[in-house]
């Protein structure tokens, strides 16, 4: 069973926030005031709601892992987390002067963290964590 199937969860919430990216490139698009406002307060959502409990979910049961028990395999790890951050800061200061470039910036890095994840982090981790660490990320619990 390929780590798509077994985490089902996680990969879901991937699959969801490319087809959000996506509706954010659209909103950042358009020059009409209160749809840009209105883009603002739908990644504010989304962050509150979904984003932050999934960084914390991969930085716990992956990054931690990842960089306690096989550093020298860390590769993409710090960019990754280093865009958890960028994203976390930029929710916490868009506002509408700078909604477009900043509506647009959030949407192309959580497509391509999330795009970066799947094709590298997960085959990295599939590979090197145990059963235990794997169960960890699969019902979201962080490992011992």
């Amino acid at each position: 069973m390929n780590i798509q199937d077994k985490f089902k969860k996680i990969t879901t919430e991937h699959e969801e926030s490319l087809l959000f990216a996506e509706k954010i490139l659209k909103i950042a698009e358009s020059d009409d005031k209160d749809e840009l406002l209105a883009g603002i307060e739908i990644i504010k959502k989304y962050y509150a709601d979904e984003l932050e409990l999934h960084f914390q979910h991969e930085e716990r049961t992956i990054f931690a892992p990842l960089y306690k028990e096989y550093r020298e395999h860390i590769g993409v790890a710090p960019a990754l987390l280093k865009e958890h951050g960028f994203l976390r800061l930029l929710v916490d200061r868009i506002e509408l002067s700078s909604a477009k470039k900043d509506l647009n910036d959030f949407a192309l890095v959580l497509r391509d963290h999330t795009l970066v994840e799947d094709k590298e982090l997960f085959p990295l981790i599939e590979k090197l964590f145990t059963e235990k660490q794997l169960e960890a990320i699969a019902t979201y619990t962080p490992a011992d």
